[in-house]
């Protein structure tokens, strides 16, 4: 019968179509969608079941997309800290740890110490600082230090450490949104000691170096050095602060790599504050990490920003973890980042090899082993090639962008470029190469059941 109002609410509901969803969307939220679709549907003269289906379908659209997107599982981007794909890996210990957190925790209970004590212990060993304390990111730690030492008054720094961090947000503008005045010196490419004096007076509380990350400068550059601006911050009273960006716990030059600043150099050096990013170099999970003089410190925990910018109980938990690998002296050999920064490019060629073998073994894929070169990632080491060797697979079926999908469907990340998928093994784990295999045979097994389906259909 042709029909020109909507089906009924429970017709609708009990249509096969939005099965699978009841057990992941209730019943209470399925039927406000369905209200809402049946008051937007245009009237037109066709059967009952015809408009239930119609409507069905809009509501199961409109339910999955609000159903929990299935995580990526492996980066095979060759890019170790992807800002794309969650920075660092945490190693396994600081996983176990944060899940050991979710329950009840000393976060505050009367007679227990300060939720971030553990932190600043281990990270006061580790670089040599008076104290430290851990605020959610690097940014919320640059906004509380102007918020807590510098309202009101003025920061000397570097123009052309005045970058934009990422999504419009300048260094220059966190500082200013604490109450900070900021008062940039020299020009986009040079500064020297003599800009810094000149622009002191009454009003300066602060100098500030920030070591920038995200870009790569070449040419006419000049630079103070730390040592100078410790100098002249002391010699006028004033407060200096090193934001190192990424920042390390550890020296990469000694294990060959290009140089990074670290933690402890910074407060050997002078430093009164030194910024750091948790999420990094160091490996652990989005964090701030602030270490220096224990006045300072303490005024940065007992200003009212501190709230605003505390850490969870979980992030604590996975940096806890994390510092306390440093603290053993095993971070080259467990450090999910260090360990893939320090991987050889022979170990690369090795692996890739292996992956590639097993991969031509797998019907419709071709796979070839390919030299290449990448970047850490993360903002840190700009400009900084580091050789890998990557995979490339092309599918008999599938164009790199379909197969790309695929892959990326069953939890594996990967690149496109001449036409093939490439999988570079510098952002994997050795111990994770036989589960990515897997998702690559999965994403074939299941590719070659659909066209089979569709042979059958046809």
């Amino acid at each position: 019968m042709l029909r020109a109002v909507p089906p009924p609410v429970n017709l609708v509901l009990n249509r096969l179509e939005l099965a699978p969803l009841r057990q992941q969307v209730s019943e209470a939220s399925l039927v406000e969608i369905i209200r809402d679709e049946v008051r937007r549907w245009k009237p037109v003269a066709i059967p009952v079941q015809d408009a239930a289906a119609q409507i069905a379908g809009a509501v199961a659209l409109r339910a999955e997309a609000m159903l929990l997107a299935p995580r990526a599982i492996f980066n095979a981007t060759g890019i170790i800290i992807h800002t794309g794909w969650g920075n660092a890996p945490l190693h396994r210990a600081a996983r176990e740890r944060l899940l050991s957190a979710c329950g009840a925790t000393p976060t505050g209970a009367a007679g227990t110490p300060p939720r971030t004590a553990t932190c600043a212990k281990l990270l006061c060993a580790l670089t040599g600082a008076e104290a430290a304390t851990i605020t959610t990111q690097n940014a919320a730690s640059l906004l509380l230090v102007a918020g807590a030492l510098a309202a009101g008054r003025e920061i000397v720094v570097a123009a052309r450490d005045l970058v934009e961090i990422s999504q419009k947000a300048r260094i220059a503008d966190i500082l200013q949104s604490a109450g900070a005045r900021v008062v940039a010196v020299g020009s986009a490419n040079c500064v020297n000691i003599e800009d810094f004096q000149r622009a002191i007076t009454p009003q300066t509380v602060m100098l500030m170096r920030s070591h920038v990350s995200n870009v790569a400068t070449a040419g006419y550059l000049e630079h103070v050095t730390s040592g100078q601006l410790v100098e002249l911050a002391h010699s006028t009273k004033l407060v200096y602060v090193e934001n190192l960006g990424g920042g390390s716990l550890v020296d990469l030059e000694k294990r060959g790599l290009p140089w990074c600043p670290t933690l402890k150099q910074a407060i050997s050096g002078g430093a009164d504050l030194v910024l750091a990013s948790g999420d990094k170099i160091i490996g652990g999970p989005q964090a701030g990490i602030i270490v220096g003089k224990r006045e300072l410190v303490r005024k940065l925990s007992q200003h009212t920003l501190a709230r605003v910018c505390r850490c969870s109980k979980l992030t604590l938990a996975a940096i806890e973890a994390t510092l306390a690998i440093y603290l053993s002296g095993q971070a080259w050999s467990e450090i999910p980042t260090l360990r893939l920064l320090g991987m050889s490019p022979d170990v690369l060629h090795r692996r890739a090899c292996e992956f590639a073998n097993a991969c031509n073994a797998i019907d419709g894929l071709r796979a070839t082993v390919q030299e290449d070169s990448t970047e850490c990632g993360g903002a840190v080491l700009p400009g900084v090639l580091l050789p890998t060797w990557t995979v490339r697979l092309q599918h008999c079926r599938l164009t790199e962008d379909e197969f790309r999908d695929a892959l990326l469907a069953h939890g594996a990340v990967a690149r496109r470029g001449e036409s093939a998928v490439i999988l570079d093994l510098r952002s994997i784990l050795p111990e994770d190469d036989a589960s990515l295999l897997e998702l690559v045979r999965s994403s074939c097994r299941d590719q070659a059941a659909g066209a089979r389906n569709a042979s059958v259909n046809d």
